[in-house]
């Protein structure tokens, strides 16, 4: 600093500049000092604070000794208690209600913290309930129209599985919709249940349904026999043209070429 004043006295003529400039320096020189002495007072304050919260510390951990956590915060209970008592009796209402203020504020956050809980959980129970009831609500409606169409008793399990993916509750009615999102429709409006098991289901899945004898099935006339044809305009059916497609594809190739259906 002295040699910044040198260089002053040196370089500039004016003696009021030199001197406003000599001044300026001076005060900032003050300030700058002030400020490191503040900075200076206030690391040893926090020096002093860590070794008094260590000592704490350390004084706790020995006091504690093998309490558990409810026993400790009992114990902190009961100084705050103490703690506020004291402020009380000293006169200190504003640090007193500072205190009551920080615990309301500390219970008011944990019980809504224990009250959002309970209601996700609440939540999340009538979610569960509603998936449930939903899907026996299906399952049982799907039963009952399967075994109506005459499905096969050891296959209603399949029934099961296959209404569960196709059927949705939608305000509290079961939908059926088609790959394109709209509702599949039956003879008078939404499709039920009932004709979807003895139409959908029957046409889409025939093995879930007792074989007539004599109409090609498996063991009645031997593979590669059938009494009807039923690719035939007079013999007309899509079940069993599925059956026969899947059982054995030759006997559908012929069957078609007598009828006059191309591939």
């Amino acid at each position: 600093m002295d040699e910044l004043l040198k260089l002053l006295e040196a370089t500039i003529e004016d003696e009021d500049q030199r001197k406003a400039l000599a001044d300026a320096i001076q005060k900032d020189r003050a300030g700058l000092e002030t400020n490191k002495q503040q900075v200076l007072d206030e690391l040893k304050k926090e020096r002093e604070s860590r070794k008094k919260m260590e000592g704490t510390l350390a004084s706790l951990q020995s006091a504690f000794g093998e309490r558990t956590p409810e026993d400790v915060r009992e114990m902190m209970d009961r100084l705050e208690n103490d703690e506020m008592a004291r402020l009380a009796a000293e006169g200190k209402t504003d640090e007193l209600l500072k205190k009551h203020r920080e615990r309301w504020e500390a219970d008011k956050k944990s019980e809504i913290a224990a009250l959002q809980k309970q209601i996700d959980d609440l939540e999340k129970g009538k979610q569960d309930l509603e998936t449930k009831l939903t899907q026996e609500l299906i399952d049982n409606r799907a039963m009952a129209a399967a075994t109506k169409a005459g499905v096969i008793p050891d296959s209603l399990e399949v029934v099961k599985m296959l209404a569960k993916h196709q059927w949705q509750l939608e305000d509290g009615q079961p939908v059926l919709r088609d790959q394109k999102g709209e509702i599949v429709t039956g003879k008078s409006g939404a499709i039920t249940f009932d004709e979807w098991a003895a139409e959908k289901l029957r046409e889409s899945h025939p093995y879930l349904f007792p074989q007539p004898a004599g109409s090609g099935a498996p063991g009645a006339s031997g593979k590669g026999q059938t009494k009807t044809n039923p690719w035939k305009k007079d013999q007309f059916n899509r079940t069993e043209q599925a059956r026969i497609t899947r059982e054995d594809p030759e006997l559908a190739k012929r069957l078609k070429s007598e009828a006059g259906v191309g591939e």
